[in-house]
């Protein structure tokens, strides 16, 4: 059995968020839960509350107006309790197992109730490409529950549940399926269509406007999601470049 890696949490502010909801952007062979949760982030008052930090992660700092961010880190709203996990780091699989069991963690210690990630599912349709670039239209989307009262969630929100028959989930989205279900914690991932050759953004902005029946009172501004999507996927691929030894292919 392999060891289990060490995944420090740093609190660096404390907010009460018991009930609330944990929004995960780490990216694991796709794009848009981060994307949607960039998105989320930029459109309420937060506060950055923890930071991850592991000696197994690539030596990197995410520098913004000359400032330096841990490539993994949390932010907060305690009004909405709503969390997001914002990452830029692109991580070996070997990491996966690790870094979703270290997610759960931060969310039970913080009393949250759920935890909502999101990935893409890859069609052939390229009708329906076709059809949602002329309509400017987010794509069909599909929900995964690690319980019962996770997927009674997704029902009530008028989520389609996704069967045995529609796919299967990957990355760390899946993991933290998994770890919800054995320890009976609520965890939803969201899955948007994306058609062949098609950008993620697309399937971000279906699961940006799903979050938003999931979460009432959280807005995401779909439109300008649609129109900054693809410089946030350039800056994204331009650090994942610099990331050396860490290499996987950020479109499914």
């Amino acid at each position: 059995m392999s060891q289990a890696i060490a995944i420090e949490i740093h609190s660096v502010k404390k907010l009460d968020l018991k009930g609330g909801i944990l929004i995960d952007g780490f990216p694991s062979g796709g794009l848009s839960n981060s994307i949607a949760s960039m998105c989320f982030m930029s459109s309420v008052q937060n506060q950055l509350v923890s930071v991850l930090e592991s000696p197994s992660f690539p030596p990197i700092s995410t520098v913004r107006s000359g400032i330096a961010n841990s490539p993994v880190r949390i932010y907060a709203n305690e009004k909405l309790r709503i969390s997001f996990l914002i990452s830029e780091l692109n991580l070996n699989q070997s990491l996966y197992y690790d870094v979703s069991r270290t997610i759960l963690r931060w969310a039970k210690e913080n009393e949250c109730e759920l935890v909502i990630s999101s990935g893409s599912l890859s069609t052939q349709d390229t009708k329906e490409m076709k059809h949602s670039r002329k309509e400017r239209q987010p794509h069909n989307l599909y929900g995964a529950a690690s319980t019962e009262s996770a997927k009674q969630r997704i029902i009530d929100s008028n989520i389609t549940a996704l069967e045995l028959y529609n796919g299967s989930v990957t990355g760390i989205p899946a993991l933290l399926l998994n770890e919800g279900a054995r320890t009976d914690f609520d965890v939803i991932v969201l899955l948007g269509k994306l058609p062949i050759k098609s950008s993620e953004y697309r399937a971000a902005a279906a699961v940006s406007q799903a979050i938003m029946k999931l979460v009432p009172g959280l807005t995401c501004d779909t439109k300008f999601l649609i129109s900054m999507a693809r410089m946030y996927e350039q800056d994204l691929l331009r650090l994942r470049a610099n990331q050396g030894g860490y290499s996987i292919d950020p479109y499914r």
